[in-house]
């Protein structure tokens, strides 16, 4: 008996293999045999999704940071200090020392009421030290009005798109349409895992201009400002739950740091941080001066006149101050001053996000396999 090898493992020798043909036959039985038959486990999956999306069920979370998922952040004169208050009752002087802690605190108590894409209910009490004397402050919700989460809205758009992908991919035969349409459901999916963990820029501080605090709270202004303080709020879907942040935030009134530029909406500190960003080399002096800023050597007479009389003139440590702290908010220039920030844990949203994140990872494995190179054979 004699035996025959051939090279490549491939039976009848490499001059008599089509890696084209070949290819395109391993690309067809993957789809027809493993992919297609996996596809109404896959729809099934989807349509749950869509049916935890669209949900009548009511879900109330309380909000309070009193409790390990919260913080309150007091920033003043260039100091950070973070302060967690956790339920503490072992000892009759750590409940003292928690209460202490508290009472010098930012503080919030509230609800929050959500169904399906919308935010049905929201009151909170909050207080800020530096906010109108320390007073609190009750935000309610505007009475009949529905407040979209927009990071639900697209991923609910992004189901109902990768639904109609899914039923059509059933019923094509051409190999390039299905992958390319198969590619579509992977990057809607992933765009989907991706906005349940984090928030698109627009809505998070300090690009959202305060939009959620003027649209959900009716005279929102007369709530949230004062002459010299405004309240923003976040509230956003982040790591798979509803996050919370309120902020209080000074008004800058020093020229020209307080200025905004109307052909561009940059204030001064986002001009020097932009040349400091595109020439590192560039001495930071020079940009100022070159930017229009008046700059004093540091002395107690100029620190008196320049914080009594609101001069335009800014020392090299106070423009430095502004840098690291000032951020361009809703046209105007301010300066956080004290945080609240709060998560709250949603059964439905990590329920879904199991789901997504399990279906991302067979189609991302499927889909790989599908756009794998053909690979020529050659005599050796």
């Amino acid at each position: 008996m004699t035996t025959q090898l051939y090279p490549n493992d491939y039976f009848g020798g490499v001059e008599n293999f089509n890696s084209k043909s070949d290819h395109a036959k391993e690309r067809h039985w993957l789809i027809n045999e493993i992919i297609k038959p996996e596809l109404p486990n896959i729809i099934d999956n989807v349509e749950k999704c869509l049916a935890m999306l669209n949900s009548d069920q009511i879900f109330k979370m309380p909000i309070s940071n009193t409790s390990a998922n919260a913080t309150a952040t007091t920033n003043k004169n260039m100091s950070t200090i973070t302060r967690t208050v956790q339920n503490d009752s072992s000892t009759s002087s750590s409940s003292s020392s928690a209460a202490s802690t508290s009472n010098n605190c930012p503080s919030i108590r509230g609800i929050i009421t959500r169904r399906g894409g919308y935010i049905l209910d929201f009151q909170a009490m909050v207080k800020f030290n530096e906010f109108k004397k320390g007073k609190q402050i009750l935000f309610r919700m505007n009475t009949g009005k529905n407040y979209p989460l927009l990071q639900i809205k697209r991923i609910h758009e992004n189901m109902e798109h990768i639904l109609q992908l899914l039923e059509d991919l059933q019923l094509i035969d051409d190999i390039l349409e299905f992958i390319k349409k198969f590619g579509t459901v992977l990057n809607l999916l992933n765009d989907s895992t991706d906005l349940l963990t984090n928030p698109p820029e627009q809505l998070i501080f300090p690009y959202n201009n305060n939009e959620m605090m003027k649209e959900m709270f009716q005279d929102s202004h007369l709530i949230s400002q004062s002459t010299h303080h405004e309240i923003s709020l976040e509230l956003v879907l982040f790591k798979n739950e509803i996050s919370i942040d309120f902020r209080n935030l000074e008004k800058v009134t020093k020229k020209p740091w307080c200025e905004i530029d109307p052909q561009t909406g940059k204030s001064l500190t986002d001009k020097v941080k932009d040349e400091l960003k595109s020439n590192r080399s560039k001495n930071l002096t020079d940009i100022l001066k070159s930017n229009g800023v008046q700059l004093e050597q540091p002395s107690l007479l100029n620190n008196l006149m320049m914080s009594t009389f609101n001069t335009e003139t800014t020392t090299l440590q106070q423009a430095q101050k502004y840098l690291s702290r000032c951020v361009t908010f809703d046209n105007k220039v301010v300066m956080e001053l004290e945080k609240i920030a709060i998560t709250t844990s949603d059964p439905t949203l990590i329920s879904i996000s199991a789901k997504l994140t399990a279906l991302e990872g067979s189609i991302s494995n499927h889909y790989t396999n599908l756009t794998i190179e053909e690979c020529p054979i050659t005599n050796e």
